[in-house]
């Protein structure tokens, strides 16, 4: 990781120019972080991001220890809700609070990190990240999610120019949030042949190097859940460095394809549900994700299978009625009307171009990408080992909005994923009636 930090250089793979921005990632502990806070001249005004947990955690003793700059903190509140989620509003309120601000310390997880990445690339305020827990990929990545208008958007942003983790802190973090990293983790392979099937389909640049970066880490702790259960503290860096490398796997790339595919849609559609019906999240980000990877591995085992000439006839048989599908996705989602017909018809677009091209592309997918992924049996039993749920049914009690999730999750963004190919070709109904039934 230390030789990828504030690098710019040529890729061996796809002989592009490669830049990460990220100046710096250090462990220590909370007191040293502050010192370094408190030698840096670069500021004088520090605004300290944090919620209501994450300021009992860690943000109280931060703004008692900076002693050499003004620092100002920012403690978001649920706003009906039990937790602090990604919701737009709560950007509208950060926005107020940043005048004469310079530097951003985001104080958290996910959320709160994503939302200091996104005022500080809008205002052009350098953000630098407190990891509270090994929860996900964002305190490095150069994306940011939240919900506006009850549609759940991904957009690109400055990521932090440093993060600095305290092991006792990340290792003492709440156990489900934990879970949440490793899951998120395991989306990595997913994705990026996610991403290498959209590559083939419509030409656009894939690199392999975000997968080789974030796979040497990989294998540090992917069987190592009983471990991770017992907060063994080096294997919960691995972890860390795991999720961090997976951030910088998507500086590299340019976007959040070789960190988010397809799985990531299970939860951007459960997120959304759950905001337009004002009820709390499902579960958090990361194992929500997981129950999306079980399911893309159910997928890609069994679409392996499918031979050249069946996938022609198979495209021929299946005939969809994309109309009947966006008029579900309004009935489910009515105040995002407007933003999930233009991402519907943009979807429509590179559908057409993946059932033109599948037939010839076929046997170049089935060679090159479907064993880049896990199987189901080797998905279970890493999750099985860490407690991470793996059915949809062990979060959500809601089968309808179960097979709705499945079969409309694709919709809800404008990228090829395997979810996709599924349905084109009939598969998706099939394993989802299985599926249910499991």
């Amino acid at each position: 990781m230390k030789d990828l930090l504030g690098k710019k250089f040529k890729c061996n793979y796809c002989k592009d120019i490669h830049k990460v921005e990220i100046e710096d990632i250090r462990y220590g502990n909370l007191d040293e972080f502050c010192k370094i806070l408190d030698r840096n001249t670069n500021y004088k005004k520090l605004l300290i991001l944090c919620d209501n947990i994450t300021w009992e955690v860690a943000g109280k003793k931060i703004k008692e220890n900076i002693k050499n700059n003004i620092s100002i903190p920012l403690i978001l509140k649920p706003k009906n809700e039990k937790r602090v989620t990604a919701n737009y509003f709560y950007i509208e309120e950060i926005k107020k609070n940043i005048e004469k601000i310079d530097i951003i310390l985001t104080v958290g997880s996910g959320t709160i990190t994503d939302m200091g990445k996104f005022v500080g690339d809008k205002y052009k305020i350098p953000v630098i990240s407190f990891p509270t827990a090994p929860s996900m990929n964002g305190y490095t990545s150069p994306v940011c999610a939240y919900i506006k208008d009850g549609v759940k958007i991904t957009i690109p942003v400055k990521p932090c120019k440093y993060v600095y983790i305290d092991e006792n802190i990340i290792c003492n973090a709440p156990i489900e949030l934990i879970k949440s990293g490793f899951a998120d983790s395991l989306a990595k392979s997913f994705a990026n042949a996610d991403w290498k099937i959209s590559s083939i389909i419509t030409g656009e640049k894939f690199c392999t190097l975000p997968f080789e970066v974030v796979s040497s880490a990989e294998k540090k702790y992917i069987n190592k859940g009983s471990l991770i259960l017992k907060r063994d503290k080096k294997v919960i860096k691995n972890l860390m460095d795991g999720l961090n490398l997976g951030g910088i796997s998507m500086i590299i790339a340019g976007s959040s394809s070789p960190a988010s595919g397809g799985e990531h849609l299970i939860s951007h559609f459960l997120d959304m549900y759950a905001c337009q019906r004002n009820i709390e999240p499902f579960s958090y980000h990361g194992l929500q994700v997981g129950t999306g990877i079980f399911l893309s591995a159910l997928i890609y085992e069994n679409i392996k299978k499918i031979s050249c000439d069946e996938i022609s006839k198979k495209l021929n048989k299946i005939k969809i009625d994309y109309d009947e599908k966006l008029n579900e996705l309004i009935y489910l989602f009515p105040s995002s009307e407007k933003k999930l017909k233009e991402i519907f018809e943009n979807k429509i677009k590179i559908t057409k171009k993946l059932r033109e091209k599948l037939p010839e592309k076929w046997s170049e997918i089935k060679n090159s990408v479907c064993n880049m992924v896990y199987s189901s049996s080797k998905i279970k039993n890493y999750f099985k080992k860490v407690s991470c749920p793996l059915h949809l049914k062990e979060i959500c009690d809601n089968k309808s909005l179960i097979n709705k999730a499945i079969k409309l999750s694709r919709f809800i963004r404008e990228r090829i994923v395997i979810f996709d190919i599924a349905d084109e070709i009939g598969l998706l109904n099939e394993l989802t009636e299985e599926y249910l039934k499991m």
